[in-house]
């Protein structure tokens, strides 16, 4: 079975071209399942019904492999846990169903738990600007770290996207990024303003040319890790913004949010996002409407 689940992570990885958070993120849950597999006796049991396939998400609601896990337990998992879960499990499935190994895929037969969209969490502007100035460019690590800011909250990019950028998607006459977004998908993002100066001064200084990455990490051998980002954000950001909690995707809403807030319109928010669906995007027309609605309750008179 652990053969398998390697096979399928391979898979993902490879022909899906998912990123590193999101194969980690099913293999835990399918490593979990299979563990739950095992405890009713059968390892082997993929060709399940609906029945044990419900079993499992309702322990996963309540958190009840956490002992087994060496972990505390939460008070309960949310509908959007438990959504990931079931999507890693039908992506699995269906990657088994095609491989000829089941003939059936229980997954499809078990309804998608409800989940409310959440709102996404940004930066105020004032908070922004006030980040930008603190790194501290005359070092290399503070020209680094202001490269990476600038273009996380100037070119909305998602952190493994930010990652993935080698020195030759970087097009500073022609003021473009080439970016590969989710499933290996490309598109082009403008490069303009603070994002494109700050990456300029970046590149002349540190990043050679070609194909290696834009910031790459410590060996100088391959891109940047993933949780040195997350501190940098946690560290600047974290400084001057009130929020229960920061990460570099908070830039990224915060791109959408303060385009939107400015006047552009969904459309072209979609595109420079990578959103496959309008869906997506709408959400940051609630944001705005709430931050109109707080507006009015604070000034006006019978608000």
């Amino acid at each position: 079975m652990s053969d398998l689940l390697a096979d399928f992570l391979r898979y993902l990885a490879v022909e899906r071209a998912c990123s590193e958070h999101t194969v980690q993120a099913y293999r835990r849950d399918i490593t979990q399942y299979l563990s739950f597999l095992d405890y009713q006796g059968d390892p082997a049991a993929l060709a399940v019904d609906r029945q044990r396939l419900r079993r499992f998400l309702a322990l996963a609601r309540r958190d009840a492999f956490a002992l087994a896990e060496g972990r505390p337990r939460k008070a309960a998992l949310s509908e959007r846990s438990l959504a990931r879960k079931l999507s890693a499990l039908r992506a699995f499935y269906r990657w088994l169903n095609r491989r000829g190994l089941l003939a059936a895929d229980p997954s499809r037969l078990v309804e998608t738990p409800r989940q409310g969209r959440p709102l996404p969490v940004f930066a105020e502007e004032g908070w922004v600007h006030r980040m930008m100035g603190l790194p501290d460019t005359t070092a290399p690590r503070g020209l680094r770290d202001r490269a990476v800011l600038e273009l996380l909250y100037g070119a909305g990019l998602r952190l493994a996207e930010l990652r993935g950028l080698r020195r030759d998607d970087v097009d500073l006459r022609g003021e473009l990024l080439r970016v590969r977004g989710k499933g290996a998908k490309e598109r082009l993002v403008p490069l303009q303003g603070e994002a494109r100066r700050w990456l300029e001064r970046w590149l002349a200084a540190a990043a050679p040319p070609g194909p290696a990455p834009v910031f790459a990490g410590r060996s100088g051998d391959g891109a940047i890790g993933r949780r040195t980002v997350q501190r940098l954000v946690e560290k600047y950001l974290g400084q001057v913004a009130t929020l229960a909690r920061v990460s570099p995707h908070v830039l990224r809403h915060s791109f959408a949010t303060h385009l939107l807030e400015r006047g552009a319109d969904l459309r072209s928010i979609q595109e420079m996002l990578g959103h496959a669906s309008l869906t997506s995007t709408q959400v940051y027309t609630h944001v705005s409407t709430e931050k109109l609605k707080a507006v009015h309750r604070k000034a006006h008179p019978r608000g």
